[in-house]
């Protein structure tokens, strides 16, 4: 096949449907009880932290589905990289709404700071490739506890697919030498295309309730007062 046929052809996504019909179920789903508690608890706000708090929890879904998708057409990197993004873009909901200061710099002399007011000033330890660090450096005062592992975890499987490292390069090779060119389904990957739905699904079963905290935080917290 050319260079062309592999960029216009429409090639079918049957057989990776096939294999893993059960886990893209399971996926979908939960994305669908994660866009039903967006659509529930978030709503229009002038505020900008609110804006934000919402626009990054609606990255962290989308994301999650485009990965989803990307993997299922065979886009092992692109789907790595972009599950990178959800994690990233919940891990910033998580922070801009954290209703306590935190800790963003790692030096023994750091004080705890409000996130919003640093993230506004562009401060450079807000920046986004720092926030899941953000989040684990300060899991037990966002309330992180139990995700506080498989979130580190995901954080150290996604950056092999996120630069121009061995393990990207890999996931273009298939054990004959033969090279991958934009996706497909490859029988030789299935172990590849497994370790990334696992980690999918274990995201996908914590991304609802983590929406509906991140967009109940305030409230929550008045409540328990």
């Amino acid at each position: 096949m050319s260079i062309r046929d592999i960029l216009v052809t429409d090639r079918s996504v049957a057989e990776f449907c096939s294999e893993f019909d059960s886990e893209i179920t399971i996926i979908a789903n939960l994305l669908e009880q994660s866009n039903s508690c967006f659509e529930h608890y978030f709503s229009d706000s002038e505020n900008q932290k609110h804006k934000w708090v919402k626009e990054f929890a609606f990255m962290a879904i989308e994301s999650l589905a485009t990965a989803t998708r990307l993997l299922i057409e065979g886009h092992v990197n692109s789907s790595g990289n972009t599950m990178r993004i959800s994690y990233e873009s919940l891990c910033l909901a998580i922070l801009l709404s954290a209703d306590r200061n935190i800790i963003i710099d790692k030096s023994k002399e750091a004080k705890p700071v409000n996130f919003y007011d640093a993230y506004q000033q562009n401060r450079n330890n807000t920046r986004p490739h720092k926030a899941i660090d953000n989040v684990l450096l300060n899991a037990d005062t966002l309330g992180l506890i139990e995700g506080k592992e498989w979130l580190k975890q995901a954080k150290n499987f996604y950056n092999g697919y996120s630069h121009a490292s061995i393990i990207a390069m890999g996931s273009l090779m298939l054990p004959s030498g033969r090279s991958i060119i934009a996706g497909d389904f490859y029988k030789e990957k299935l172990s590849l295309y497994k370790d990334h739905i696992k980690f999918m699904i274990r995201y996908a079963k914590q991304l609802p309730n983590l929406i509906e905290v991140v967009a109940t935080r305030n409230l929550i917290r008045r409540s328990s007062e």
